[in-house]
């Protein structure tokens, strides 16, 4: 929703851990005026369910991408959890 929303921007979805929900949607984007209704009014539009709106929007200076230009997830979501102020998640051995 968010690449037809704003095209040009660099965006990505993570899921962080929510202690009522069980876990939250972020959204990062690059996009300057990134407002939660018009994600709202997207998924309106295409049929999709209120829970693929993100819980939260945060603008960033970029994506944190790989090596090869693909998303880098395991960094957005790093990124995600400093900016929410989450705990990084236990390593289990």
């Amino acid at each position: 929703m968010a690449a037809t929303l704003w095209p040009q921007a660099m965006s990505v979805a993570v899921s962080l851990p929510d202690a009522r929900k069980g876990e939250r949607i972020m959204l990062l984007t690059t996009q300057r005026d990134a407002p939660r209704d018009a994600m709202q009014k997207q998924a309106k539009t295409v049929g999709a369910s209120e829970l693929s709106v993100p819980a939260d929007i945060r603008v960033v200076d970029k994506v944190p991408l790989l090596g090869s230009g693909k998303t880098d997830y395991v960094g957005a979501t790093a990124l995600a959890r400093e900016l929410a102020g989450s705990p990084a998640p236990l390593q289990v051995a």
